[in-house]
């Protein structure tokens, strides 16, 4: 199952920090053997908020990650073995994380990914349950791509109604299966989820969750300390400062399965 994360606007909308909720939460609950890849070209984007020792040394990232794969699968079939050793493993080895680029080059690297994502994301769907792509916004030639390979895409928007309208006018997406995440959420707004779902037909109770803000898990952002923070927290009572991000993470996670139709383990 090959799930890609995308928004029509970049930084607004929690992407990135969407994924992780989503990634980490669901591999805790249900301990799916999941892959995280991302295709933005600026190193540890995605690498750094899930852990917080990952070294700087180019030549680490050189010999492992996405720049790896891609010159393994140009010159041979990626294997089960291949994979995983250009992953971080997490998680007691059911999650792997695939390190972003260490090219200088965007152009190089972006002919590059170009040419080998749909092999890559094929063949390392064939070794994991679930393969969360992280894709840059916006529409271009990549993001494209990957969604047009992707059995399901989250489409991460916000309670800002004029990037909630912009996402309306735009058609490429419309064949495909979606699911739709408002990240940063706040439930004092105005625009709350519910009323959201009354004013765009297309959100609906099944096909819709909310990331809210959380002040907490944005600093475990920048320590490096994402998956402590979701593990140390996914227990914690209702009442508690994080009981009400969790809850509302286990229900997106609960609802983007149902709606993948990935059975529980």
């Amino acid at each position: 199952m090959k799930i890609a994360f995308w928004s029509n606007v970049c930084g607004q909308s929690g992407t990135t920090s969407n994924l992780m909720a989503i990634a980490v939460m669901s591999t805790l609950l249900h301990q799916y053997k999941s892959l995280i890849i991302q295709t933005h070209f600026k190193l540890n984007n995605l690498e750094s908020p899930l852990i917080s020792s990952l070294k700087e040394d180019r030549e680490f990232f050189m010999d492992s990650g996405i720049d790896a794969l891609t010159r393994y699968i140009k010159s041979a079939p990626l294997d089960g073995e291949v994979i995983e050793s250009c992953c971080i493993s997490l998680l007691n080895k059911h999650m792997n994380l695939l390190p972003g680029t260490a090219k200088d080059n965007r152009k190089i690297y972006e002919s590059d990914i170009s040419k080998t994502i749909t092999g890559i994301l094929r063949t390392t769907s064939n070794y994991h349950d679930i393969v969360f792509i992280d894709t840059n916004s916006g529409i271009n030639d990549l993001s494209m791509k990957i969604i047009k390979d992707s059995d399901i895409v989250v489409i991460c928007l916000n309670q800002n109604k004029s990037i909630l309208e912009d996402y309306v006018n735009i058609r490429g997406i419309r064949n495909k299966r979606v699911f739709y995440l408002i990240g940063n959420y706040d439930h004092n707004s105005r625009y709350n989820l519910q009323n959201l779902r009354k004013s765009f037909s297309w959100l609906n109770y099944n096909n819709s969750a909310i990331i809210p803000y959380n002040t907490e898990y944005m600093d475990a952002q920048s320590d490096g300390q994402v998956i402590q923070f979701m593990s140390k927290n996914m227990d914690c009572d209702k009442d508690d400062n994080n009981g009400y991000f969790i809850y509302q993470v286990k229900l997106a996670v609960k609802k983007l399965m149902k709606y993948a139709e990935i059975e529980r383990r």
